[in-house]
């Protein structure tokens, strides 16, 4: 088995034609169904369905796909990495929950990076994607937020997945919300408060509770709105009377989330309101493949994402 035969095995994947994979590959249909044969009789087992219209991929071969991608991309990244060095030309990607201040620190790592060639990344996700991105060295670092009660329970997974995690910082938490929600004078607010109102969380797709990226017990709400992304989250809440619990602390000048561009940018319309029900302050952190040293890009980010975890913690 070799490299070149598992690109042959995605490629016919994505072209649900031996014919027509071969035309993509320049090379004979014989030659390329042999050399997919070859892999089969290695591995014991079927790959692709043959029929005349086409080949689909079998359960073993949709379970073999997936390896093959990850192989592949991990040899071209491999590639990659070490030849950029002698160009120089430098990599850097993070994988991230969706906290605002990682973010930020990205954007300032890119306005303050001089180099003249660079291809960078950041990727907001679930924690799962997060733990496999930064396990499969699709990412290098992993910015994470959890309870400490989850971080006991994602320590298993740490372990599977090879990977340490850093503490930066402990948070308090707040409730987010429009400044017309009901609850928006409140000095404080807990969980028995919320209860009967729309509560947004992001789509942690079928994984265990506890990774979530909510800071917040496991009490059920009546009403529960799942969302992918920060943007549709901030809309939700602007315009309904659903609130998020999070950590990035009401320093409204630091996102733009809370400002109504039709009023101005001094305008804010969200309501931070302190979360009294939390359990502990929320640890905010890195996740790194273990035994592995950090880049001097990666140093530098770091740095950045301190520095904007710490304004979080400034008073007003």
């Amino acid at each position: 088995m070799t490299l070149q035969n598992l690109r042959y095995i995605v490629e016919v994947a994505n072209s649900r034609s031996f014919s027509k994979a071969a035309q993509v590959l320049y090379m004979s249909q014989s030659a390329l169904s042999t050399a997919v044969k070859e892999v089969e009789d290695e591995l014991g087992t079927k790959i692709f369905l043959r029929t005349n219209r086409g080949v689909s991929l079998t359960t073993d071969g949709e379970d073999c796909l997936k390896y093959c991608r990850e192989i592949i991309e991990r040899s071209d990244y491999l590639l990659t990495r070490y030849q950029s060095r002698n160009s120089g030309h430098t990599s850097f990607s993070v994988s991230t929950q969706h906290l605002p201040f990682a973010v930020r620190a990205f954007q300032e790592l890119m306005n303050t990076h001089l180099l003249d060639e660079y291809d960078a990344a950041i990727r907001e996700d679930t924690t799962s994607a997060i733990l496999h991105d930064v396990s499969a060295e699709r990412s290098e670092l992993g910015v994470v937020a959890f309870q400490s009660e989850q971080l006991e329970l994602m320590r298993r997974a740490l372990f599977v997945h090879d990977l340490k995690f850093t503490e930066l910082a402990a948070l308090d938490t707040f409730v987010f919300m429009r400044k017309q929600h009901p609850l928006a004078d409140r000095d404080s607010l807990s969980l028995t408060d919320l209860v009967e109102y729309p509560f947004v969380t992001y789509d942690q797709e079928e994984t265990p509770n506890y990774y979530t990226e909510e800071s917040c017990s496991f009490l059920p709400f009546y009403k529960h709105i799942r969302v992918c992304d920060r943007a549709t989250k901030m809309y939700v809440i602007r315009n309904s009377d659903a609130f998020s619990i999070g950590v990035d602390l009401p320093n409204f000048n630091l996102d733009i989330y809370f400002k109504d561009k039709s009023a101005g940018q001094r305008s804010v319309q969200m309501a931070a309101i302190p979360f009294k029900d939390q359990n502990g302050a929320v640890k905010v952190g890195y996740l790194t493949k273990n035994s592995h040293a950090v880049s001097p890009l990666a140093e530098q980010y770091l740095q950045l994402l301190s520095k904007h975890i710490g304004l979080l913690q400034l008073p007003l």
